[in-house]
């Protein structure tokens, strides 16, 4: 059974599509499959990472892009009620998809610690929302590594001038996470330089090595 379009929507440069196939969806970005249901272990592990992380009971959580929600959900579950998680994603279709189509068999109750906000992750940042005391995690869900593929203006995430923007919003404790279907030596080359320790966790994604994703660990 082929994937069946269910919406389209353009929102600045970047053409979001959602499909559907059993039951399970997909988005692609500009013609590119961004993520699909039917492949989520890596998303899965990322979301379960930030309670890894938190480095206090109540954790003051960013993840940037909702996506399919599979990240979210797994920050849920394995949080439950501590802390807090603010989404800040720049699509109302992602946002609207997500309500309409995908959350009742990802997400199905939305706990009340979390908040989706439609807001560009870079504009979220720079208004200082994350408050004085700044964010003990954020979670970067955005592209499919530390390239822009849904948004030009997301390189400016993963360069230094990005990199000091995120350390800047963080806690003395605080971590960014960042998941990769790419290993990237450059980018840990930058996020160094910026201040940060870099480690990363490969999670398995088929038989071969090659095929594995990551989750890059920036720490204060």
């Amino acid at each position: 059974m082929p994937w069946k379009l269910i919406d389209s929507a353009r929102h600045a440069d970047t053409r979001l599509e959602l499909y559907a196939k059993d039951g399970i969806f997909m988005i692609r970005a500009n013609g590119l499959e961004l993520m699909n249901g039917f492949s989520h272990d890596s998303e899965t592990a990322f979301g379960r990472l930030a309670a890894e992380l938190a480095p206090n009971q109540a954790p003051n959580v960013l993840i940037a892009g909702l996506g399919l929600g599979y990240t979210l959900a797994a920050a849920c579950e394995a949080l439950g009620p501590r802390g807090t998680i603010t989404v800040a994603e720049f699509s109302p279709a992602v946002i609207d998809w997500f309500e309409s189509h995908v959350r009742a068999s990802v997400l199905p109750v939305l706990p009340k610690n979390v908040v989706i906000r439609e807001t560009d992750a870079i504009v979220h940042l720079k208004s200082g929302a994350q408050g004085s005391n700044g964010y003990d995690l954020i979670l970067l869900d955005i592209d499919n590594g530390p390239e822009p593929l849904v948004r030009s203006s997301n390189a400016t995430l993963y360069d230094r001038a990005g990199l000091d923007l995120l350390r800047g919003a963080l806690n003395a404790d605080g971590s960014v996470l960042l998941w990769s279907g790419f290993e990237s030596r450059s980018f840990e080359a930058t996020a160094r330089n910026a201040g940060f320790s870099v480690t990363r966790r490969a999670v398995a994604n088929g038989p071969r090595p090659e095929l594995d994703h990551h989750i890059y660990v920036l720490r204060r």
